[in-house]
Formats: structure tokens, sequence, C-alpha cells
């Protein structure tokens, strides 16, 4: 795989970083989670609609398309792989957390991800 180059402003006050190897895939997965469908007109079926999620009945309809969402976003991307997903919802505090375990392919390197979607459509994420 070629040593791709990235460019980032995000978390960065008064500069801007550059990304590369697995810190640009990274940034890149945590990006296609913050985009929504049809957000990015030349690709309408890129991006993720997890927010959506945060306000329907909890059940296992719901689990499952939460399910297939996130393994959509990861599957996307060829530079990683989905180990584990573990998803845990909190009912009335109106929020999605997703524990996804994950392998960069390059290096097959274990990462973990977590992301919280609450009912003020914010998102926090880390890896």
């Amino acid at each position: 795989m070629s040593n791709i180059i990235g460019y980032t402003t995000i978390d960065q006050p008064y500069t801007s970083s550059n990304l590369s190897d697995i810190d640009l895939a990274k940034r890149d997965l945590l990006n296609h989670f913050h985009i929504r469908k049809g957000e990015k007109w030349t690709d309408p079926e890129l991006g993720c609609d997890l927010p959506l999620y945060i306000f329907q009945p909890l059940d296992d309809i719901t689990m499952d398309a939460i399910k297939e969402e996130v393994y959509s976003v990861v599957n996307y991307d060829p530079r990683f792989t989905v180990n584990d997903t573990n998803i845990i919802v909190n009912q009335d505090a109106h929020y999605v957390t997703i524990n996804v375990k994950l392998t960069y392919v390059p290096t097959t390197t274990a990462i973990d991800l977590q992301i919280k979607f609450d009912n003020e459509f914010q998102q926090n994420a880390e890896f």
C-alpha cells in the first residue's frame, strides 16, 4: 500500500497538521461517521445516519439497523476490518454508544473505536 499523506484542521486550534498511515485512516473513518447520507452529492450513499436512531424504539430491528450502519461505514474503507461490535443503548438519556474493535489491515494493528451519539445530535468519538 502506498504512503498517503492527508491534511486536517480538526482539533488543531490555530494551525493544521499532516497525517499519514494509521492516523490518517482513523481521521478518514471518523469523517465518514460525521457525514450524513446524501450530503456528498457525488456519492449519496456515503455517510452515516446513526443519529436518526436515537429516538427510535430500541427493539431488535433498530439494534440490527444500527449494527448494519456501523458495518457499512467501516467496510467502506478497505484499511479496516471489524472484529467485534458492542452497542450500548441508554433509552432514558437518549444516547447510543457504539464500541467497535477494528483491525488496521496494513499493519494488523488492533484498534478500539468508541462513538457516542446523543439527543442533541452531538458526536463524541475516540480511538
